[in-house]
């Protein structure tokens, strides 16, 4: 298992580095904004306090003061995530769907391996990339973020929604490794989990705009550990618990399904 975990390793890397590119770019770009604006932030506040709610919802304004380091931060963030977690989605088809796509599952799967042996070395080759991707947004969002806005004092917000913005990508892996497994074509699946992604953010936008900040939560992923909660009650184990319970719940049964199921090769 650990030579499939290496090879799935050394597959993914470009796609990685590219998904991690994307997130340098964006707060490299993020850091040049902060800077040049800094002095006007209290005027860039008042006039988006004129902006409609929906506004302000969809482009993560919602909740704090954008000229404060958390109200900054907050928008920043909502970007990151962004690609965060189409990421996570996307790598959950492409672990093992795209065996199917490309013929290189009767290689792979004429090895003295297990299915299930082979599938769980994806999902940790797959755990790690998202891991050293949330390392490194962690690490870009610290030096092009908090920095410029002179945040330091919500540092430790910073690591907490970090964390949490692993465990929901985590939680959008399994999501879209449950659906590749579900159904029998992989650009099916990405369009499912594609669908599935904007379900939770459209979900997400609705909570948000009319302010429900109770157990309707559960319903979608991306509202588990978002910066504003976070920075209330810290990371709550209520959602901790229940992504774990998603997580292992998607993972086993995609490796049933793949179990079970004539692959196409």
């Amino acid at each position: 298992m650990k030579a499939i975990y290496m090879k799935e390793l050394k597959l993914t890397r470009k796609l990685l580095l590219i998904w991690i590119a994307l997130i340098v770019i964006l707060t490299g770009f993020a850091a040049i904004e902060f800077i040049m604006l800094k002095d006007a932030m209290s005027d860039i506040a008042a006039l988006s306090a004129s902006f409609p709610k929906m506004v302000l919802v969809l482009f993560g304004m919602n909740g704090a003061r954008v000229d404060t380091p958390l109200g900054a931060y907050q928008s920043m963030v909502y970007w990151t995530n962004l690609l965060a977690y189409f990421f996570a989605g996307f790598l959950g088809v492409y672990a093992v769907a795209r065996e199917e796509k490309f013929g290189t599952g009767e290689f792979l799967f004429s090895k003295p391996y297990t299915r299930t042996a082979i599938i769980r070395a994806k999902i940790l080759a797959s755990g790690t990339s998202l891991a050293l991707f949330a390392l490194v947004t962690g690490i870009m969002s610290y030096l092009c973020i908090l920095l410029p806005l002179q945040g330091g004092h919500i540092l430790g917000i910073h690591i907490a929604t970090t964390i949490g913005m692993f465990l929901t990508q985590l939680v959008l892996f399994s999501v879209g490794l449950f659906l590749s497994g579900l159904v029998g074509n992989y650009k099916t699946a990405s369009l499912l989990t594609m669908l599935a992604v904007l379900i939770f953010y459209g979900i997400s936008f609705v909570l948000d705009y009319y302010g429900i900040t109770n157990y309707l939560n559960m319903f979608t992923p991306v509202r588990y550990f978002d910066v504003v909660s976070i920075a209330g009650t810290g990371l709550r184990p209520a959602y901790i618990l229940l992504s774990a319970l998603i997580i292992l719940s998607c993972c086993g049964l995609a490796g049933l399904l793949y179990k079970k199921r004539d692959l196409r090769i």
